[in-house]
């Protein structure tokens, strides 16, 4: 069930019973809070975004798109239209493993360099198309932008930890950590889906179909 921003600011009005001035300025920060906690502790497609960009010769460094939180893939295509999908390390690994940044090879590795850029190793030695897919925080549901991935497809989530939100701000703890439980339960939910989406070999219950593995595996 999806929500609009304006729905869900009522709804919390209403489930609150509090119309206050100071509390109502303050719902669009509860809503704000929920969904960085979501964009944070879901692991759905949903906030994955995907940016191609070209490695320069020599440059062991890739600028990172612009609010990534989380890099989960990073390959590159070499000229024949091979793909190398590269291994995220540490940058003391790279740094054990490729010393000296001004020599060049056939990149294998990456780390996280800083917040906003990416080591990669080895150096590049030819100007190599990238694919990256990465994780941000979904433009944020207000007033003004209606609704975002969370507000169509998490709505019960986002309203219970938006209600945690609004209970601390009251105060009362004993009810926020009722919808705090509401809350795990939904993020629970919403785990499980992700999960769902993520099986692939059909050997495992909870497959994308919904349901156990029921095919038999034949015999020679």
């Amino acid at each position: 069930m999806s929500i609009t921003f304006n729905q869900l600011v009522n709804r919390i009005k209403t489930t609150s019973e509090d119309t206050s001035t100071e509390f109502v300025g303050d719902i669009p920060a509860f809503i704000e809070r929920a969904e960085a906690r979501l964009t944070r502790e879901i692991d759905s497609y949903g906030v994955v975004q995907y940016a191609t960009s070209n490695m320069v010769i020599g440059d062991p460094f890739i600028t990172k798109p612009l609010n990534t939180l989380i890099i989960k893939n990073l390959n590159i295509i070499k000229s024949d239209g091979t793909r190398i999908n590269l291994l995220q390390k540490t940058d003391e690994y790279l740094n054990d493993y490729w010393p000296q940044r001004t020599s060049v090879g056939v990149p294998r590795y990456y780390a996280n360099f800083g917040f906003n850029n990416l080591l990669i190793a080895p150096t590049p030695v030819s100007a190599y198309d990238c694919e990256m897919s990465y994780i941000v925080q979904p433009t944020a549901a207000t007033s003004v932008h209606q609704e975002n991935f969370f507000t169509e497809y998490c709505s019960n989530a986002l309203f219970y930890a938006s209600m945690k939100e609004a209970c601390m701000f009251m105060k009362n703890y004993s009810a926020a950590q009722i919808w705090e439980q509401e809350y795990q339960r939904a993020f629970t939910d919403l785990l499980n889906e992700a999960r769902r989406t993520r099986q692939d070999d059909m050997r495992n219950n909870a497959s994308p179909a919904g349901g156990d593995n029921t095919l038999v595996k034949g015999s020679n």
